[in-house]
C-alpha cells in the first residue's frame, strides 16, 4: 500500500503508533510528529507553532524541507500540521486562574487554526495536568474537552518522563515521576467547527484531605507492568488484569487487615492480591461461571488444600457475592477501605474483528463476558453505560468510609473511527460526590503493534490504561 500520509517508510511509521512513549529531549518529539504529520511530497503547506520552542522547530522543518511559521508570523497559509506546546507556560505551581487566561488564549490560536488547516490533517497540543499541592488539576482533560467541539478529538499519546517528584506531604497522594499529554486532533467532515463550552466537574472536588494512611510515595505517574502467564482457569475471563497491579495499589492505599473491595471481580485478581497482602477481600461477580472461579481461587489462599513449604497461614477473610454489581446492599459488606476495579470498556468486547478477540475464538474461549442482559458490557449506547456505571459506584459509596480511596483501571475507547474519552468522562461523572486525585498510566510494553491507517491517518495502538484515583469524601 502507498503511503500518501507522510515520507516515513512501514518500519518507521509502526513505533510512532505506540500510545506512550519515554520521553526523550524535546528534539526527538517535536522530529518525531512532524516528520509523521508533515505531508509525502514538499509543499507551500506549513507547519504552524506555538511554544517555547520555536527555533528548534524552525530547524527541523528546514532540515525535513518543509515550510515553517511562527504564530505571531502566520499570515493565514495552508497549514499541513500545527503544534501548539503549553508545557512551559504551565507549572506545578499554576493555579486555575492562570490556566483558564492560558486556555482563552489557546482556543482563540485554535480558531484560527482550523480555517487554515487543510482537511484531515491534525493539530498536537502538548500540555500536562498539575498537581499543586492537595489540589489536581486536570487541564488537559479539559482542554481536550473543550477542543473537541471545534475539531474531531482523534488521539492520544502519553509522553513519560524520568523526572521525580518529591510528595509535599507523606498524607497526600502524590505519584513519584511525571507524565505529560500529546493530545491530537483531526479538521475533518466529522468536526463541527464550532467552539463551544464543555461543561464538566474536573476543577471542583479536587483537593485531598488526610485520611491517616501514610502514602510511601511508591506508585508512580507511569509504570511498565508484565504480568505472568494467565493460568488455566484465569484464561477464560476475556479481560483480566493483574494481582501484581492490584498488590502495587492496595499497598499504597491500605494498612494491613483493611477490607478490598471489587464490584466486578471475574476470575478474582483483586480478592487474590488482597488476601496475600494482609488485607480482607470483598467482591461481586455476576457471572456465575466466573464467581465460581474468583471463590475457588480465594478458598486456595485462606484454607489451602495443600500448604505451600515456609507458606505462612493466612488469617484474613473474603465474601464473594454472585449478583450483579448494581444491586449491592449496605449489608453485604462490612465499611471498606479501598475499592479497586477495571470495569467492562463499553461494550469492545463485543466489536467483531480486534486481532484478540481472533486469538480467543481460535482456542475456543470465551469474547466477551457474557450475553447477559444485565451485564453492563453489553449495553450499545455509550451514554446509556456511561449512567449505568456511574450508578454502580455511587451507590457503592454507602458501603465506603469517609476518607477511603477508589481506584478504577479504564482506557479511552476507539470506535468505528471516533473517539470515546471514556477515562475523562467517567471521572467527570464521577466528580459529583468523590474528589479526583492523580491518574497513574499502566504502560503496556508487551503487545505487538498493528499498522492501523497506515498510509491514510494516524490511528494509535492503544497500549496504555488510566488507573483513575478518588477519595470518597
Amino acid at each position: 500500500m502507498k503511503n500518501r500520509f507522510n515520507r516515513l517508510t512501514s518500519k518507521e511509521w509502526l513505533p510512532f503508533q505506540k500510545s506512550w512513549f519515554k520521553y526523550e529531549s524535546d528534539e526527538k518529539l517535536l522530529t518525531e510528529n512532524i516528520r509523521f504529520f508533515c505531508r509525502a511530497e514538499p509543499g507551500d503547506e506549513i507547519v504552524y507553532y506555538y511554544g517555547h520552542q520555536s527555533e528548534l522547530v524552525q530547524k527541523i522543518c528546514s532540515d525535513h524541507d518543509v515550510q515553517f511559521a511562527h504564530y505571531e508570523q502566520f499570515k493565514g497559509e495552508s497549514v499541513q500540521f500545527a503544534c501548539i506546546d503549553l508545557r512551559d507556560e504551565i507549572s506545578s505551581t499554576t493555579n486555575l486562574d492562570e490556566y483558564l487566561s492560558l486556555r482563552e488564549k489557546t482556543l482563540d490560536l485554535c480558531k484560527i487554526i482550523f480555517e487554515s488547516l487543510v482537511h484531515r490533517r491534525f493539530l498536537c497540543i502538548l500540555v500536562p495536568n498539575v498537581q499543586n499541592g492537595p489540589q489536581y488539576l486536570p487541564f488537559a482533560w479539559d482542554l481536550g474537552l473543550q477542543l473537541g467541539s471545534l475539531f474531531s478529538l482523534k488521539d492520544e499519546k502519553i509522553a513519560c518522563t524520568p523526572d521525580q517528584n518529591t510528595a509535599s506531604t507523606e498524607t497526600i497522594f502524590t505519584p513519584s515521576n511525571k507524565h505529560f499529554y500529546c493530545l491530537y486532533f483531526r479538521k475533518d467532515e466529522n468536526s463541527a467547527g464550532v467552539l463551544q463550552e464543555r461543561k464538566h466537574h474536573f476543577f471542583e472536588n479536587n483537593i485531598q484531605t488526610s485520611s491517616g494512611i501514610k502514602f510511601k510515595g511508591q506508585i508512580p505517574s507511569w509504570f511498565i507492568l508484565k504480568p505472568a502467564p494467565r493460568k488455566k482457569d484465569e484464561i477464560l475471563h476475556p479481560a483480566k488484569y493483574p494481582e501484581d497491579l492490584v498488590t502495587m495499589f492496595v499497598n499504597e492505599f491500605t494498612i494491613p487487615n483493611a477490607n478490598v473491595l471489587d464490584p466486578m471481580s471475574g476470575t478474582g485478581s483483586t480478592q487474590v492480591a488482597a488476601l496475600k497482602a494482609g488485607r480482607n477481600a470483598f467482591g461481586t461477580e455476576l457471572s456465575d461461571f466466573f464467581a465460581e472461579i474468583a471463590s475457588q481461587r480465594c478458598s486456595n489462599i485462606v484454607q489451602p488444600i495443600q500448604k505451600e513449604l515456609f507458606l505462612t497461614e493466612n488469617h484474613q477473610r473474603f465474601i464473594l457475592l454472585n449478583k450483579d454489581a448494581r444491586s449491592i446492599s449496605k449489608d453485604d459488606f462490612p465499611d471498606i477501605d479501598y475499592l479497586i476495579t477495571s470495569p467492562p470498556y463499553w461494550d469492545m468486547l463485543n466489536m467483531k474483528g480486534a486481532e484478540n478477540q481472533a486469538k480467543r475464538i481460535e482456542k475456543g474461549l470465551q469474547t466477551n463476558y457474557s450475553e447477559s442482559t444485565e451485564d453492563l458490557g453489553n449495553i450499545s449506547d455509550y451514554e446509556s453505560f456511561l449512567a449505568d456505571l456511574t450508578d454502580v459506584y455511587f451507590n457503592i459509596l454507602q458501603n465506603m468510609k469517609s476518607g477511603s480511596y477508589i481506584t478504577i483501571v479504564v482506557k479511552n475507547i476507539k470506535k468505528k473511527g471516533r473517539n470515546y474519552p471514556f477515562a475523562w468522562d467517567l471521572a467527570d461523572r464521577l466528580l459529583e460526590k468523590v474528589i479526583l486525585l492523580p491518574e497513574v498510566f499502566w504502560c503496556q510494553d508487551d503487545i505487538n503493534l498493528a499498522p492501523y491507517g497506515y498510509g491514510n491517518t494516524f490511528v494509535s495502538n492503544t497500549f496504555h490504561q488510566y488507573c483513575l484515583n478518588f477519595q470518597v469524601k
